[in-house]
């Protein structure tokens, strides 16, 4: 079924995964949020959202949005003058294209992408092979927050909840180098407004720490941004990455 992309504005988060927006017609809806990160300064009541809604969600149901709890997703959000993307699919999608594209510069030169790639104990976002190439296995995270550093620099930051689950497939990357495979973690910033990279200490020291030893053993890190528009968005550039405390 088709779906209609519309401009609406953020109400409230009632839960992680439910937000409630005015369309411009008036109506009131429930929308998925994909991402579970808290984006506390970005969801704020009165915030412009772009939104996707089913077909049958588009004119007063018979039954509530189909029988679905939600009449569509939540794409992005709108800070100061920034578009945001908060869809967590949409990284792993632009890393997948850029790839195959050959336009993702330090990942030139491998022909084959292999998704969700079951290595140890976990799935790894993606395997790239190519004849001459070492196997390299890349982890992609979604990054949507940008703080002011000391230095005045504007610095994208991950996470912005505590995950045991993003150190725990730092390690199995870590495990993968020292096996002979290359490793990287793409920290995509779905936003063009960051500067550079760097953990979010203060949420997740963990996650910090880890970071910075899977760095140590080999492991790449490494950062882009995205242009996000209205319309969709396209993978740019990479982020310096900063790692130290």
């Amino acid at each position: 079924m088709a779906e209609l992309r519309l401009r609406a504005t953020f109400l409230e988060r009632p839960n992680r995964f439910v937000a409630r927006v005015r369309l411009e017609d008036g109506r009131e809806v429930p929308v998925h949020v994909a991402s579970s990160g808290r984006m506390k300064e970005l969801l704020v009541p009165g915030a412009p959202v772009i939104v996707t809604l089913q077909g049958d969600a588009s004119a007063q149901p018979t039954r509530p949005f189909g029988g679905r709890k939600t009449a569509g997703r939540l794409l992005m959000v709108r800070t100061g003058s920034t578009w945001v993307s908060v869809d967590t699919s949409l990284p792993g999608k632009l890393f997948h294209q850029a790839v195959v594209a050959g336009s993702c510069a330090p990942f030139a030169g491998y022909t084959e992408v292999r998704p969700e790639y079951r290595y140890g104990g976990s799935r790894i976002d993606f395997l790239l092979t190519a004849p001459d190439l070492p196997p390299c296995l890349v982890e992609v995270k979604s990054v949507t927050s940008v703080l002011p550093d000391a230095d005045g620099a504007r610095v994208a930051r991950f996470p912005d909840a505590p995950t045991a689950r993003g150190a725990r497939h730092l390690d199995e990357l870590a495990g993968a180098v020292r096996e002979g495979y290359r490793a990287a973690v793409c920290f995509i910033t779905q936003r063009d407004d960051a500067q550079a990279f760097g953990p979010w200490d203060e949420i997740d020291p963990f996650f910090g720490e880890t970071l910075r030893k899977v760095a140590r053993a080999g492991v790449e890190i490494r950062a882009f941004v995205t242009h996000v528009t209205p319309e969709g968005a396209v993978l740019g550039g990479e982020l310096p990455v900063r790692l130290a405390r």
